[in-house]
């Protein structure tokens, strides 16, 4: 490619997608424009120096991708198509990973989903539009720009926790505002919102995508309507959300959750993770034993309050 001086197109798909019966022969429209085909997983492992992704990395198919993404952002002769089908949720997490990727040495990057058709008049048309767009900008003489797509993580300090206020999204009305009183007793300054309403739902589809399971859609939007609402001090505000920390797309909401703020103009607030593994630390936030004791007892004892009230 190089030697030649030809473009090369990544065509990044599931395994499921070497299936003819699923990726529609797009190699063979790719190569009819005049370009090579390469497959993530034939250059992924040429991936040096990377940055910090925003995402969580849960799956060997997903390193692959982020990898390869990296190798076609370096590369003035590679540009990559990403294949997607079945509306999959957690394709939600690795569209928006990839894009800014590319998108930080101003790649053109294209998504097809190309679910269960037969008409493929739409993916030839992104296909030829993209070549001619690739095309124009060699003939032009383009020179892109690159930054940083890493993760620039606010750290939320134990001077903040003496004056910030922490919102959490209401995920569990049954058992939140009881976690609430758990959490202010331990010194933090927490407030549960109460604002799951379909405001919050609009601002969530505003900024997550729309791929995404309508729970992550809800809390990020829960969150961005209270950071926008004026009644709290942006300077003195910081924001929490749960995180898993299995192979389960919840271990990315706070992905979802940090691309939404920064794209909201609210990137400087800090992000918290309340998780009970230990896959983000910040010095002002600490869930100690004792603190989880005390909410293990509180969801235990609002469950039976909840149950004798309800036989």
């Amino acid at each position: 490619i190089n030697k030649n001086d030809i473009i090369g197109i990544v065509l990044a798909g599931r395994p499921y997608h070497v299936d003819p019966e699923i990726n529609h022969g797009m190699h063979n429209l790719v190569n009819s424009c005049g370009m090579a085909v390469l497959t993530e997983d034939s250059i992924c492992h040429l991936a040096k120096d990377r940055q910090q992704l925003r995402v969580v990395d849960q799956w060997a198919y997903h390193s692959r991708l982020y990898a390869a993404a990296h190798v076609v952002r370096e590369s003035k002769n590679l540009e990559m198509i990403q294949l997607n089908s079945f509306g999959c949720g957690v394709d939600a997490v690795t569209t928006d990973q990839v894009a800014e990727i590319l998108e930080s040495a101003e790649k053109i990057y294209t998504v097809l989903k190309i679910d269960e058709v037969n008409n493929l008049g739409a993916a030839r048309v992104r296909i030829r539009s993209l070549v001619s767009a690739l095309y124009e900008r060699r003939e032009s003489g383009f020179k892109p720009k690159t930054s940083d797509y890493g993760l620039n993580r606010v750290v939320f300090t134990e001077e903040m926790k003496k004056r910030h206020t922490i919102i959490a999204p209401q995920m569990s009305p049954i058992h939140f505002e009881i976690l609430e009183a758990v959490f202010n007793n331990a010194g933090y300054n927490f407030v549960v919102l109460n604002n799951a309403d379909k405001k919050a739902v609009d601002e969530g589809l505003k900024y997550v995508n729309n791929d995404a399971c309508y729970p992550s859609i809800i809390v990020v939007g829960q969150l961005i309507s209270a950071l926008k609402s004026g009644d709290y001090d942006l300077n003195n505000t910081s924001v929490i959300i749960s995180q898993t920390g299995g192979g389960c797309r919840a271990t990315n909401y706070i992905a979802f959750l940090r691309k939404a703020m920064k794209d909201a103009g609210f990137g400087h607030i800090p992000v918290l993770s309340l998780n009970f593994v230990g896959m983000e630390k910040n010095p002002g936030f600490k869930l100690t034993i004792p603190l989880m004791k005390k909410l293990i007892y509180a969801i235990v004892l609002n469950l039976c309050s909840f149950s004798l009230e309800n036989p």
